[in-house]
């Protein structure tokens, strides 16, 4: 025998090793989404922490929608839910395209489930005594690692910021978010500029995921600059101007927890913040849209329009759905809610 042929039992051996393996996790792929919804700890064993939970609620997201399962309020706190999982997954490491087919065999098992089978109804009671205890939180920290959204549906008639995620540096104070009370706010930004810099436009810069299909994650820290940010450009980014500009006292940092005498927890003495000159810039709600569509790794970017040309400033998108979800649900005493309009 040619010795050059010698090998070719052995790779036939690994091609049907690798095929078999492939029919086991395709087998194993489906069990485990089926099993999702009927038993549930026995999925823990196929699939990994992260891909779970993605399961889970996108199956009762597709079953909800084909069988009326929910109320609106908990149908739409169940699909935050399912975002911030998705989410979750994104930042430990997992690609949609790892995702993709676990969703894909978890909207098949909603399709064939039975919307009276006894497993489904235990799936709905679960989400609906979690929408209940949901609600009765008056605040919500979503915190990505890299930055925080913080949510706060307390004292519905309050004027203050209801989801905001701050953006501090040596050179500027920046908080980006929905301000106002529950029933009557807006998309706005507030920022300092320590040198005195005054702008006098600025718009709000959003990937569009029709001209680019995959946004750029930018690990770099927040800060100003005066180049635009990678990955962005005119071209390649929606652009959301802002409406009006108005100066005003505002506190710019995130809140630090303190007894009544000014000290936190650690025992450091924080006091408290006086409020700082600042400008704010109103921006169309459509915009959510838009930044809907991101993945949560990404940037948005303000640009300032200044004197001395353009400055730019970063957000990250993070759990921004989630938040302005958990913000917008009618309140548990009143039918109040956020306002969306554009």
């Amino acid at each position: 025998m040619n010795a050059k042929m010698r090998p070719a039992a052995p790779l036939l051996r690994r091609a049907t090793l690798v095929r078999r393996a492939t029919l086991v996790r395709r087998a194993t792929l489906g069990a485990a989404v089926w099993l999702t919804a009927l038993a549930g700890p026995l999925v823990a064993q196929t699939a990994d922490n992260y891909t779970l939970p993605v399961v889970k609620r996108y199956f009762m997201v597709q079953a909800d929608a084909r069988c009326h399962l929910l109320d609106e309020a908990t149908s739409r706190a169940l699909k935050a839910g399912y975002l911030q999982a998705r989410n979750d997954a994104l930042r430990a490491g997992l690609s949609m395209s790892y995702l993709s087919p676990w969703l894909a065999r978890a909207r098949d098992a909603a399709a064939r489930t039975a919307c009276d089978s006894p497993q489904l109804t235990t799936e709905v009671e679960t989400a609906k005594n979690g929408f209940r205890r949901y609600m009765a939180v008056p605040h919500l920290d979503l915190n990505s690692g890299r930055a925080d959204w913080a949510a706060n549906r307390a004292y519905s008639d309050d004027v203050v910021w209801r989801l905001v995620q701050y953006q501090n540096s040596d050179k500027a104070d920046m908080a980006l978010g929905v301000f106002g009370s529950l029933h009557t706010n807006s998309f706005s930004l507030m920022a300092h500029f320590k040198d005195g810099t005054h702008p006098y436009a600025a718009r709000l810069m959003v990937r569009n995921t029709d001209m680019m299909p995959t946004g750029l994650i930018d690990r770099t820290p927040y800060d100003l600059t005066r180049q635009m940010p990678r990955g962005f450009s005119d071209v390649g980014s929606l652009s959301f101007m802002a409406s009006g500009m108005t100066n005003l006292q505002a506190d710019l940092h995130p809140g630090v927890k303190t007894n009544l005498a000014g000290f936190t927890v650690t025992g450091q003495y924080a006091g408290t913040r006086p409020a700082e000159d600042a400008i704010r810039f109103d921006f169309p709600s459509r915009a959510w849209i838009a930044m809907a569509k991101l993945d949560p790794r990404e940037d948005i970017v303000v640009e300032f329009s200044t004197d001395d040309g353009p400055v730019y400033g970063r957000f990250e998108v993070g759990d921004f759905v989630t938040g302005l979800t958990y913000v917008a649900l009618p309140s548990a005493y009143t039918n109040i809610h956020v306002n969306t309009a554009g």
